[in-house]
């Protein structure tokens, strides 16, 4: 009784709306940017460059910008300083001035699209402020967060080189420097959606935080029909496109980010001001948001917030904060006033940018009943436009954080808009696959086929879940985590999607109707692709073949927090990062297997340069969490977390391992030797120490390498015997066994002015 009565109440004050708001339109500021280089997407392998997007946010012009490297003789420029622009805060219904770290004055880097053989040259060039002997001292401890002014760049998810000019994350570019990168991108790379963020050790996450990343798109031309000519390579990027006017499915890049700015009482202020009944941060008129320290900001404290009590929470959580997208908290897509069409199936290409939160992506139809309208497949684009105002107006008058969620689940309660996952971390799957829920952890990629049945106003969510399922939860945290709005997506008329019967197989419409316009488009494919295609199986797109060769060694990681002399300890197999030791080596050309744990709450393992095939997820229980099929078990399924069900024999760069699961996974050293690191991608744990060295030598080196390490045992032994001989048993034990293993260490690679 109590909800019917809510809902007659929201509903009033929804008609009231309708007739007293029609000028309160919503602000067209918060216009979604989009970052995807459609002319590149039309006219592959033209050279385009242009720029495009809102003027307000950056201080150098419109952001959103996009580049298409097709040659190596122009480098594309990120110049790094602090930016000032707003952020809009739902909490307060008005924007937030800030004053942030950034690429080319904008909360975001330009979008770069590139083929597989070109050469990407980028120009690095550092104009923050200096550091000082206290904030960049030349002996810092590498468990602690130091040199936030000091750079570099990373291309996340690239099969590149890790040394030299290349993807090397050990360059190190000051203050007042420049650095100039070289990509050689293999003529078999894969063709996908990757990304780029600074990768400074000690300031890695609070410059990902302010906005310093960017989209890294590889586009691929290679046909199923050639893919004997091209080594065996077929890029999905091909199939997609319309029957009726042969373009391209029309894409959309979303890059989500967090942005945890605090505002301060003073200049000498660590803790940002925060209200004093709930907690969230505040930002006064006047004052501008930060992101000062790892102190306050970027990090798990003691919860104050009521309800709350004896509860270690993040500060994204505590401190209110909202997720961004493109650089928009809570835009409207694809724009105020503009629409998308109806059945248009369109590339949604998600990229996790950001470093505090899980995000739960759902897309479903908003309630209108909750609006006091009548809902309709036919509504016009002025019903769409009434509904968004009436929205916008009803949102923007729930001020507290309960207020909101309940209207959500009240607007946000139509029809699940089916999301068809064609690619993991850039990279194609074998299949297809439908979700209701995309999860994406920091440093996720997923490419996902979307089409909205019919117009109207659609939620963009970020869905509720409990807290252990996300990578906020640690022992004594919050129990749940809240539904957010991620940004509105009006419709309009076009073709809507059909009700198709069911199938028998458990696919929804939106499945059929995504399958039934690829036949259509691509009836010129081989017999054995098109049949393959009529049940979205796209294994002859997909990269990475299954690793079932020979595996050459196993490992164990172990990602866990601990406690020395009462501070945390991020540490990666009782480790902390120390740049001078090389943690693992493995041989080029080889595949090992990898099992991974992460203790003290869930971390987010990530590797350089080679991807890893995911072969099974084993629950706390020792038990794995797929059937025969490869789909996730009753038990598994009875957690209500999904978000490991369609990852069996999935390659990826990227990985949540949840708390008492273990991840085992196979990856294959190939083409490149050299150093790189692995380690949590909740970047404040890496910049705290959790993360290691890895290095790759050749086969012989290896033998070398192994010959060497079998002589010093033996060596060693016979040492440890004569010492025995010599002292007695008591003088033995006391002698190590194992000789010291002399290392390098790591090449640092030199800034160029």
């Amino acid at each position: 009784m109590r909800f019917v009565r809510l809902i007659a109440a929201v509903a009033a004050y929804a008609a009231l709306s309708f007739s007293t708001l029609s000028s309160a339109a919503p602000d067209s500021a918060r216009s979604f940017i989009d970052l995807d280089d459609t002319t590149a997407v039309d006219s592959p392998g033209v050279a385009h460059a242009f720029e495009r997007g809102a003027q307000q946010l950056g201080t150098r012009g419109p952001c959103g910008g996009a580049a298409y490297v097709f040659d190596s003789s122009r480098p594309v420029t990120l110049d790094v300083g602090y930016s000032s622009y707003r952020i809009f805060n739902p909490s307060t219904n008005a924007y937030d001035q800030v004053k942030l770290r950034a690429y080319n004055g904008c909360p975001m880097g330009p979008t770069i699209s590139v083929e597989p053989g070109k050469t990407l040259k980028l120009r690095l060039n550092n104009a923050l402020p200096p550091e000082s002997a206290d904030t960049c001292p030349p002996d810092a401890a590498h468990d602690t967060p130091h040199c936030f002014n000091t750079v570099n760049v990373h291309m996340h998810g690239m099969h590149v080189s890790p040394s030299g000019s290349s993807d090397n994350v050990f360059v190190s570019v000051p203050p007042g420097d420049s650095a100039n990168y070289i990509y050689p991108i293999p003529r078999n790379h894969p063709a996908g959606t990757f990304w780029y963020h600074s990768h400074r050790h000690g300031s890695t996450a609070i410059d990902v935080a302010s906005g310093m990343e960017g989209v890294l798109i590889v586009r691929g031309h290679r046909t199923a029909a050639r893919r004997e000519a091209n080594g065996g390579i077929a890029d999905i990027d091909t199939i997609l496109h319309d029957a009726r006017s042969g373009r391209p499915f029309p894409e959309h890049v979303f890059l989500f980010q967090q942005i945890e700015y605090g505002c301060f009482a003073d200049a000498n202020a660590e803790a940002p001001l925060a209200d004093p009944v709930t907690y969230e941060w505040v930002c006064p008129r006047g004052s501008v948001g930060e992101l000062r320290n790892y102190t306050h900001q970027l990090t798990n404290l003691a919860d104050p917030r009521p309800g709350h009590t004896g509860q270690f929470n993040s500060t994204w959580a505590i401190s209110g904060r909202y997720t961004q997208i493109n650089g928009v908290v809570q835009p409207y897509f694809p724009s105020v006033r503009g629409f998308l069409p109806a059945g248009e199936i369109q590339r949604w290409r998600l990229v996790h940018g950001g470093n505090r939160d899980t995000i739960n992506l759902k897309v479903v139809r908003a309630n209108f009943a909750a609006l006091g309208r009548a809902d309709s497949i036919a509504l016009s684009a002025q019903d769409v436009d009434a509904a968004t105002d009436a929205a916008s107006a009803l949102l923007a008058s729930r001020r507290s954080r309960a207020e909101r969620v309940t209207t959500l689940d009240q607007l946000c309660s139509g029809e699940v808009v089916k999301q068809v996952e064609i690619a993991d971390d850039g990279l194609t799957r074998n299949a297809m696959v439908e979700k209701d829920v995309e999860t994406l952890n920091p440093g996720y990629r997923r490419d996902v086929l979307m089409a909205f049945p019919a117009p109207g106003l659609y939620c963009m969510l970020d869905e509720a879940a409990d807290a252990a399922t996300t990578i906020d939860f640690r022992p004594g945290a919050g129990n749940v985590k809240d539904r957010r709005l991620l940004a509105l997506v009006r419709v309009g008329p076009g073709t809507n999607v059909p009700a198709y019967a069911p199938d028998g197989l458990g696919h929804s419409k939106y499945w059929q109707y995504v399958r039934n316009r690829l036949v259509d488009a691509n009836r010129d494919l081989p017999p054995d692709v098109l049949a393959d295609l009529r049940s979205l199986d796209t294994h002859v797109f997909a990269p990475e073949k299954p690793l079932i060769g020979p595996v050459n060694k196993q490992v164990s990681i172990l990602l866990d927090v601990g406690f020395s002399n009462g501070a945390l300890r991020f540490m990666m197999n009782g480790q902390t990062y120390d740049p001078a030791r090389i943690d693992y080596t493995a041989t080029l050309g080889t595949t090992d297997e990898w099992r991974l744990k992460a203790g003290a709450g869930g971390h987010v393992f990530h590797i350089h340069v080679n991807p890893f095939e995911v072969v099974d997820i084993v629950n706390p229980r020792g038990v794995t969490i797929f059937d025969a099929s490869g789909n996730c078990t009753a038990e598994e399924l009875a957690t209500g977390d999904q978000q490991y069900c369609a990852l069996r024999n999935v390659f990826v760069d990227t990985i949540f391992v949840k708390a008492g699961y273990t991840v085992v996974m196979r990856t294959h050293y190939k083409d490149f030797t050299g150093e790189f690191v692995m380690h949590c991608h909740i970047l404040d744990h890496e910049d705290a120490g959790m993360m290691q060295n890895v290095e790759i030598v050749t086969p012989t080196t290896a033998f070398i390498s192994g010959v060497s390490q079998m002589f010093s045992t033996a060596k060693a032994g016979i040492d440890a015997f004569m010492d025995g001989l010599r002292y007695g048993t008591r003088r033995s034990s006391q002698l190590a066994l194992a000789a010291p293993i002399c290392r390098a260490g790591n090449v640092q690679a030199v800034a160029v002015k």
